[in-house]
């Protein structure tokens, strides 16, 4: 999002230049607003004049967002991670994961909550949604995330914001290994204790056959 600089003073207009006061409002907005920001030129041409006007936007990127897949048992999970790259704190209302394809063979059941969450400086929210599917799972899956946002202050929720997207692919997400762990008590003990040498067993059974690249790494990590 593009957030304008502050208007100069008339003290300033007297006192400064042109160029002072562009460099000072740029200052103070990064001060004010501690956001990543990505600097981007606009070149303006007039068919009657020999010049051109550029004019520098500056814009901030409220959010960092990635992807994971979670799988437990037969059941899998499409979760997303969005990150608040500012210091102000913003409301996130009517998320949205979307598949291109969309099939009715596949859908994205949603598990978060319906009501708005508050989202604060350089704290990150998670939303998953499960997979369910009645035939076989394609190949590959094309999402789009999509969350609406708004500045959390009253004096600041005047802002005309486009929702924040966020666009992913998941591929090869066959569950190929089975983990299943457990703790045993000493030998004539009946719960494990603080302080006592508890065995832990893990049994890995693996589901699928391997592909070609999956091969390869197994075997140059075979030792």
């Amino acid at each position: 999002m593009y957030l304008p600089s502050a208007t100069e003073s008339a003290a300033e207009k007297e006192t400064t230049t042109n160029k002072e006061v562009h460099s000072k409002n740029k200052e103070k907005q990064k001060q004010d607003n501690c956001m990543a920001t990505v600097d981007q030129k606009v070149t303006i041409d007039c068919p009657w004049s020999i010049y051109s006007t550029i004019i520098a936007l500056t814009f901030c990127i409220p959010f960092n967002a990635k992807h994971s897949l979670l799988s437990a048992g037969k059941r899998k999970y499409v979760q997303v991670c969005v990150q608040n790259l500012s210091d102000l704190c913003f409301q996130l209302s009517d998320n949205s994961l979307k598949n291109s394809a969309d099939s009715s063979d596949l859908q994205l059941v949603p598990l978060n909550p319906e009501s708005q969450q508050v989202i604060y400086s350089n704290q990150s929210i998670f939303f998953v949604w499960e997979l369910k599917w009645t035939k076989e799972l394609p190949l590959s899956l094309q999402c789009l995330f999509s969350v609406s946002f708004c500045p959390a202050t009253s004096e600041e929720q005047s802002f005309t914001l486009k929702p924040f997207t966020y666009e992913f692919q998941v591929e090869n997400f066959f569950t190929l290994y089975h983990v299943k762990t457990e703790i045993f008590p000493p030998l004539g003990a009946e719960y494990c204790k603080t302080g006592s040498l508890c065995s832990l067993e893990v049994s890995i059974t693996r589901l699928v056959d391997l592909s070609e690249v999956d091969r390869d790494e197994a075997l140059t990590e075979s030792e």
